[in-house]
């Protein structure tokens, strides 16, 4: 199979699980809102600050390493597993005695024990993530959907379980827990191909760690960009603040981290198999640019737009805080969606450093402001923050990939003007829509609103972009013949 066609499989499959998956997400997340507190949703997300703080050293960046090589990487596997494993246990141990400390620093006590039953995932995870990563680097997106897709539903369903019989923050522990087991017994039963072996060969563990160590340095450096709003929001107004910013935090990355990582999960592997060929290489680049814009800016955009009676109709009064912050955020996650592939292209590129020097950027701008914006204006202080550093953050990464594909302004003005302008033409005709609906049953204005916005949004990008009209008229085609052979058989 050619690398087009590849690359092409990939992205459906991926996107097939990604759109899954965020039904399932929203729906498990609209129940659990429903049942659950604030205070319950920010106890969990103090936890997952140090969770995922430890996880970023699992494994020394050694499987992004593998996903970047060529050629057989089995020993290359076998190291990485076996240090993950050491790794892992460290990790654990540090969760689990370090517990006290971070909910003193939260001045939460009971984020002690959530903390430390919650890290065990930590050592749950180190027994899948080759595999997972093995799969990533094949393109093997069709065989992946089975773990990932085990893990969201096996969280929600318990969590939502547990929540029934009254466990509180609990349920959403117990939930993680069973999600990642599920994902990691899944890995191994779809990579039959690749057993590990417990041995270390220092010559591969050296060759990784010398690329790895720049997505281990970048991913710290991120982390704490990215999650020192919360830490602040935490430590400086409590739990039940962290929970309303949050929730519009998710809500507002939603393009960012679902639909433009359909694209994301497979073009890093696909980048790097044409890394040598720049004609390509640009090629690739703008045209995922434009179909991630045209996928998520209408969203973003749509979310702006629509925050209040999304919240208020769906979710209700007890989560009128997360309002503006879901505004202003949504600034942060259209930048960061359209802006998706661009640390993937610094990957591919053979330019993983540069992650780490934009990351000290990023960090200088949130350790200047950050205090007192969420000292003196709360959690809309952080979102208008958060918002202003993704642009700046943007600007520099497009001068930055652009010393590696070489491209002109026009190329990034067709890849984001366009959806961009589209979408702000059918988020105005759903205003205006929305005014004349909402005096009735405002769940049904707000249903029928959104299903008018993506069809004229869709029949516009069909009918604007040839691009698109060749792609989706090629599938039906494809459909179209798969269906008459069917009947012939």
């Amino acid at each position: 199979m050619t690398l087009k066609r590849q690359a092409t499989a990939g992205v459906f499959w991926v996107g097939v699980t990604t759109a899954i998956k965020d039904v399932f997400l929203q729906l498990t997340k609209y129940v659990l809102a429903k049942m659950l507190f604030p205070a319950d949703f920010g106890l969990i997300s103090m936890a997952y600050l140090a969770i995922d703080f430890l996880e970023m050293f699992s494994d020394a960046g050694f499987t992004a390493a593998m996903v970047y090589r060529k050629g057989d990487v089995r020993k290359a596997a076998d190291t990485t597993f076996a240090i993950g494993l050491v790794i892992a246990a460290v990790l654990f141990s540090a969760a689990f005695f370090g517990a006290p400390i971070v909910a003193a620093f939260f001045r939460t006590p009971e984020l002690t024990l959530v903390l430390r039953v919650l890290s065990i995932n930590i050592f749950i995870f180190a027994f899948g993530q080759v595999h997972m990563a093995l799969l990533v680097k094949n393109l093997a997106f069709r065989e992946k959907m089975v773990p990932d897709l085990a893990s969201v539903v096996g969280n929600g369903v318990v969590s939502i379980a547990f929540a029934l019989m009254g466990y509180g923050v609990w349920s959403l522990v117990i939930g993680q827990i069973v999600g990642t087991a599920l994902t990691t017994v899944l890995a191994w039963i779809v990579v039959p191909w690749w057993r590990p072996r417990l041995r270390i060969d220092r010559k591969e563990a050296k060759e990784l760690l010398g690329y790895g160590q720049h997505i281990v340095g970048s991913g710290v450096l991120i982390w704490l960009i990215t999650n020192l709003d919360n830490t602040f929001v935490g430590r400086v107004l409590g739990e039940e603040q962290l929970g309303f910013y949050g929730f519009a935090y998710t809500q507002a990355n939603l393009p960012a981290t679902q639909i433009s990582r359909i694209v994301g999960q497979v073009l890093f592997p696909a980048f790097s198999k044409i890394r040598d060929d720049a004609q390509a290489l640009r090629g690739v680049f703008f045209r995922s640019m434009r179909y991630v814009s045209l996928a998520s800016v209408p969203v973003s955009i749509g979310m702006i737009a629509f925050a209040k009676p999304f919240i208020l109709t769906l979710y209700g009064g007890k989560w009128a805080q997360a309002i503006v912050p879901l505004q202003l955020l949504g600034v942060y996650g259209l930048v960061r969606a359209v802006a998706v592939n661009l640390g993937n292209m610094f990957k591919a590129g053979g330019k993983p450093q540069w992650l780490t020097y934009l990351a000290f950027v990023r960090m200088a701008e949130m350790g200047i402001f950050l205090y007192p914006a969420v000292r003196y204006y709360g959690i809309i202080g952080v979102s208008v923050l958060s918002a202003a550093v993704s642009i700046v953050d943007f600007v520099i990464s497009l001068v930055l990939t652009n010393q590696i594909v070489h491209g002109r302004l026009g190329d990034y003005m067709r890849a984001v003007g366009f959806p961009v302008a589209l979408s702000l033409v059918v988020t105005l005709v759903g205003l205006g829509a929305y005014s004349r609906m909402s005096s009735g049953h405002s769940l049904i204005a707000l249903l029928v609103t959104a299903a008018l916005m993506v069809t004229l949004y869709s029949l516009l990008v069909m009918l604007l972009d040839p691009d698109v009209r060749k792609i989706v008229l090629g599938l039906l085609a494809q459909l179209e013949q798969a269906g008459r052979r069917s009947l012939e058989d």
